[in-house]
C-alpha cells in the first residue's frame, strides 16, 4: 500500500504538471488574441481618423455651445458652492444657495434628455442652452420645416416647462 504522503505528493505533482501544459497554451492563445485585438484596433484608429476628418461646422458650433454652457455652469456651480463653504454666510443664503444647485442640476438632467429625445427625432445632434426664460434648441439639420420646429418647440415645452420662450436653430454649418 502507499502511504498517504506518497499519494498526497504524486496527486500535487500531476496537478503541477496540468497546470503548467495550461498556461503555456494559455500563453500561446492570448499572444494570438492580442494580435487579433491589435489589428482590430488598428483597424478602428483609421477608421476614426477618416470620421474625425468629416466632422462638420455644425459639429464644431454644437461642441462651442456645449463647452459655453457648461462652462457657465461651473462657474454658478463655484459661486454657490463658495456661499456654502463661507462663514459669513447666513443659513438663509446657503439654503437658497443648495436650491439653487439643485434646480441647476435638474435643469441639466431635462436638457439632456430633451437633447437625447430631439435626436431620437431623427436628428443628428441637439443642443439645449436654457438661460433664464429663454430656451435656445440648436439642432443640426440642412433644412427645418415648420412641422419639426413645432414638434421641438411642443418637446421644449414638456421636458422644461410651459412658458418659456423657445427658439430652434438650424443649418449651424453654413452660418
Amino acid at each position: 500500500m502507499l502511504k498517504k504522503q506518497t499519494v498526497w505528493l504524486l496527486t500535487m505533482l500531476s496537478l503541477i504538471v496540468v497546470l503548467s501544459v495550461y498556461a503555456l497554451t494559455a500563453q500561446n492563445q492570448n499572444a494570438k488574441n492580442v494580435a487579433d485585438q491589435g489589428a482590430k484596433q488598428a483597424q478602428q484608429v483609421s477608421g476614426n481618423n477618416q470620421k474625425t476628418q468629416a466632422v462638420s461646422k455644425a459639429d464644431n458650433k454644437l461642441g462651442q455651445i456645449e463647452l459655453d454652457k457648461a462652462d457657465e455652469r461651473s462657474q454658478l456651480q463655484q459661486k454657490y458652492q463658495s456661499v456654502i463653504a463661507s462663514k459669513k454666510s447666513s443659513a438663509k443664503e446657503v439654503s437658497a444657495a443648495y436650491d439653487q444647485m439643485e434646480a441647476m442640476q435638474t435643469l441639466a438632467n431635462n436638457e439632456t434628455m430633451l437633447e437625447d429625445v430631439i435626436q431620437s427625432k431623427g436628428f443628428k445632434n441637439a443642443v439645449v442652452k436654457t438661460t433664464g426664460n429663454n430656451v435656445q434648441v440648436f439642432v443640426d439639420s440642412e433644412k427645418l420645416t415648420q412641422k419639426q420646429a413645432n414638434e421641438v418647440i411642443r418637446l421644449t415645452d414638456q421636458y422644461l416647462g410651459v412658458g418659456k420662450i423657445v427658439s430652434v436653430t438650424y443649418a449651424l454649418n453654413q452660418k
